[in-house]
């Protein structure tokens, strides 16, 4: 015969239920929490780490949590979900943030994602998706759209997007086009102009030699590519190859597209001497933790290609190379 569990045993049980849970089966709020004191919360303005939410009316804010510690709170939502989709939101740039279950009741003020209003186009391909590092259904989309077709020359455009869900936090339109001889008459006009070049060079002009070499005679493609993603700074930094806007430069130019400031923001040029191979790009930061995304070395296939420190008045990375041993200052 089975034995009967003590009342004191059931009670208990109850007791630990009705704290996590609160009176009739109600969860009990839970906080997205930012960091431990003010400071946190100044440095995270100034970065505009907020851009992508919608706090409720006086938050973020300062707030007593645990026995009167002051905490830096975005907002307090219903459930652990709900506060972990708040909290990614922030998540690149509060590296710390976390939720915490309250121990009693209070108003609900969940953060919402602050959704831009752009509409996917009928013609859109999805090209690939990469999750945000510890940031809860955050993720970077490639897109192609707006195909075109010109004689030869085949484009689109690549889209880069930052969402959550159906809500759209970023993105940025590289637009691709077709450049040189692209018309009948064009292409002729390029033919004639080839061979009156090649009559110059068979008489041993080598300026003809050299503009023989820079004269297109198709029409060609220019469109932009991500070639790899990095994720070792904490955040997706898309490697883009950015399709040159001159005939007469057919290599592609490196840049990394990452967040910041709310916005998808563009680096300065990692082109690196002959190296055009940008899956070969990496990344290492000055120092590992939270910050690692705001001072970092880009290599590509071993070269140095860019120092980049983030600008945070400027909202962009800067680069700050040393400059060469031996060179005056």
């Amino acid at each position: 015969m089975r034995s009967v569990r003590p009342v004191w045993s059931v009670l208990a049980v109850l007791s630990c239920v009705l704290s996590s849970t609160g009176a009739l089966g109600a969860e009990a709020p839970w906080a997205v929490v930012l960091g431990q004191d003010a400071k946190t919360l100044a440095a995270l303005k100034k970065d505009r780490a907020f851009a992508w939410v919608k706090p409720a009316k006086g938050f973020p804010k300062v707030m007593g949590l645990e026995q009167g510690q002051p905490f830096a709170v975005l907002g307090v939502c219903g459930t652990k979900e709900e506060a972990e989709r708040s909290m990614a939101l922030v998540k690149p740039w509060a590296q710390g943030a976390s939720v915490r279950q309250l121990t009693g009741t209070a108003a609900l003020s969940c953060p919402t994602p602050n959704a831009l209003k752009s509409p996917l186009k009928t013609d859109v391909k999805a090209a690939a998706t990469h999750p945000f590092p510890d940031a809860p259904g955050l993720v970077l989309t490639e897109h192609r759209l707006n195909p075109r077709t010109v004689m030869q020359c085949q484009s689109s455009d690549l889209l880069l997007r930052v969402a959550q869900g159906p809500a759209v936090l970023a993105e940025v339109l590289l637009k691709g086009q077709c450049l040189g001889p692209c018309t009948p008459e064009e292409q002729a006009q390029a033919k004639e102009r080839v061979l009156a070049l090649q009559a110059q060079v068979k008489q041993g002009s080598t300026v003809a030699e050299l503009l023989l070499k820079d004269t297109p005679t198709a029409c060609m493609a220019r469109d932009s590519h991500v070639q790899k993603v990095l994720t070792d700074l904490g955040m997706p930094m898309a490697v883009v190859a950015l399709g040159s806007g001159l005939v007469n430069v057919p290599r592609p130019d490196g840049v990394l597209m990452a967040p910041g400031c709310g916005k998808l923001v563009q680096s300065p040029s990692l082109t690196v001497g002959s190296a055009d191979d940008l899956s070969l790009v990496e990344v290492a930061a000055d120092q590992p933790g939270p910050d690692a995304w705001r001072r970092f070395n880009v290599s590509m296939a071993g070269q140095h290609a860019a120092h980049l420190v983030w600008s945070a008045r400027k909202c962009e990375w800067e680069r700050d190379d040393p400059e060469p041993e031996g060179q005056d200052m």
